[in-house]
């Protein structure tokens, strides 16, 4: 029996099936006797579980590092939201007279169904944080014991519907040499902590919950989501020899975290990551990145009940250009609205959001958003190699309202006696009219960052997250490629870098065509960064100029 589903993360293991099916009892929907007894059970499950969770956060720094332990750190400011938790719960128990448990059931369910609705895979996985909350306090509040995978009866495949941040943090990691769900994607967090464990998973694994499965033998690729159960003979020797030959490269591929990026004839290149979090810079240093290429400061923006300060910002941006040590952070502008929303900030409803009010076009508007993260940029660039870059550009009048902005900050702060760095500017090609006038916008930017993602999607009219057109989105479609290599073209006249930092930059089909159009610096997911140096360090100028002329001109 074979399952096919979407890889989250990369590589091959072969164990028997250990399914995790956790259940909780009934929630009771028997009105409150004694209101105020359930209040005070309430008070006490959320003091257990506050507690619980400091402790998850220990272990999981302890077991994977502080970058990712701060999932429980989200989890304790959810908890601790007076507005959207304690006093809605409590609401519900005095005036519509329910127990806790049912009360933090509706209330958690609305809260998911609350972050689903804005329309961002970030905001649809604080739903599955909002879940693993609620799981969590349910189980206190009614006296459950828990389920989960520290005990393991040996080496196992995990096959779950879902695996939340607690499962992901409690289970043994010694035995766990796979994941299978069927919920969740590449920005789960067993994802990203499988990631980080190097353990093979897949997503959208379905179909399964009418077998019995558990203990039965099966191979689980990571790259392409399948899981195989009850392998052939065949299946298993095909097996055998594609997990030998992956440990090869694997251990080949640790001597190219920390050789130049370069290709065989010694043209230079960077090979660098894009980040999400300051603490995702470590991973970038891990890695051997020649930089930041992109930091996606929304993050900042994200999963909070109010805008972030001009201060906690600088923070941020200072934790990761020390990380850093010295290489560039790129840092990009405030990318929302539109698809992407702010629980913090009302924007108007869209019918088409991707052609919308969205990054340079709100942030512009909304100064009052724009001025305190250029400060802090600024304030930042004192400690580093600190980039801006603004998103989005379509217009030489956006451009140059952004630059004006930012140097009228850098004024002020010079005046308030605020120590600040040059800060180099740039701007994302990724409308295809910014490709068209790269020309022009050369002579007014330090550098150009090619945004495959949004260049693809608007060059050829598709939508990338809607499954019905998928099979037409191709960053290797000759017109894309020839936005990427006029913008190319018009840097090297203008002697500014032309890097990228769309996904595509870390496709091992296409970088070798990018560096031949004359994209100097690659920026990537942080693990990608030795396999990509790697394999340009094989080939020669003139092969990747070959490689680009051959997709350039089918």
């Amino acid at each position: 029996m074979k399952w096919q589903g979407k890889g989250v993360s990369e590589g091959l293991a072969m164990a028997q099936i250990h399914l995790f099916t956790p259940k909780l009892p009934e929630i009771s929907r028997q009105p409150a006797a004694d209101a105020e007894a359930e209040v005070a059970k309430l008070e006490a499950t959320l003091a257990a579980a506050e507690e619980e969770l400091r402790g998850l956060y220990e272990t999981a720094k302890e077991k994977m590092g502080e970058q990712e332990a701060e999932i429980f750190d989200a989890h304790l400011t959810i908890l601790g939201d007076e507005y959207s938790v304690r006093e809605p719960i409590i609401q519900r128990i005095r005036e519509q007279k329910q127990n806790a448990a049912a009360a933090i059931t509706d209330q958690f369910d609305e809260l998911a169904q609350m972050f689903r609705s804005l329309g961002d895979e970030l905001m649809a996985e604080r739903a599955a944080d909002a879940e693993d909350l609620k799981q969590q306090l349910l189980r206190i509040c009614l006296g459950c014991g828990r389920q989960d995978l520290s005990v393991l009866p040996g080496d196992v495949i995990v096959l779950a519907e879902e695996l939340t941040p607690s499962d992901t943090v409690r289970m043994d990691t010694a035995h766990v040499k796979g994941i299978a769900t069927r919920l969740g994607g590449a920005t789960a967090h067993s994802a990203i902590i499988a990631r980080t464990l190097g353990i093979p998973a897949a997503a959208g694994i379905d179909g399964w919950q009418t077998e019995a499965l558990n203990g039965h033998m099966a191979i689980l690729d990571g790259a392409d989501g399948t899981l195989t159960v009850d392998p052939t003979d065949e299946e298993t020797a095909s097996y055998q020899s594609r997990k030998a030959q992956a440990d090869c490269e694997a251990q080949a591929l640790e001597a190219f975290r920390t050789c130049p990026s370069q290709t065989k004839d010694g043209a230079a290149l960077e090979i660098c990551a894009n980040i999400g979090t300051p603490q995702e810079a470590q991973q970038a240093m891990k890695y051997g990145a020649d930089g930041v290429g992109l930091f996606r400061s929304e993050f900042l923006f994200m999963d909070r009940d109010a805008l972030p300060t001009e201060d906690e910002q600088f923070e941020a941006y200072r934790t990761a250009a020390q990380t850093m040590a010295g290489k560039p952070l790129i840092i990009r502008t405030l990318d929302v609205g539109g698809d992407k929303k702010l629980p913090t900030l009302e924007l108007p409803h869209e019918e088409n959001p991707f052609l919308g009010f969205r990054a340079i076009r709100m942030t512009l508007s909304h100064p009052e958003i724009f001025r305190p993260q250029l400060r802090a940029i600024l304030r930042a660039a004192a400690y580093g190699d600190v980039r801006v870059m603004f998103p989005m550009i379509g217009s030489m009048d956006q451009l140059r309202e952004a630059k004006a902005l930012l140097r009228e900050q850098e004024q002020t702060l010079q005046a308030e006696g605020v120590p600040t760095g040059p800060v180099k500017v740039g701007m994302m090609v990724e409308i295809p009219a910014a490709a068209v006038l790269a020309e022009e916008f050369a002579k007014e930017v330090d550098f150009f960052s090619i945004g495959t993602n949004d260049l693809t999607q608007y060059t050829l009219a598709v939508e990338r997250g809607n499954a019905a057109v998928a099979h037409l989105y191709a960053p290797e479609h000759p017109a894309v490629l020839r936005l990427i290599a006029m913008t190319a073209q018009a840097a090297a006249e203008r002697h500014i870098p032309c890097g990228m930092c769309g996904e595509a930059a870390g496709d091992p089909k296409l970088a070798p065509a990018f560096v031949g159009m004359g994209v100097n610096e690659l920026s990537m997911s942080p693990r990608r960064v030795p396999a990509v140096r790697k394999l340009l360090s094989g080939l020669t100028m003139d092969e990747c100029r070959q490689a680009a002329e051959k997709l350039l001109h089918p």
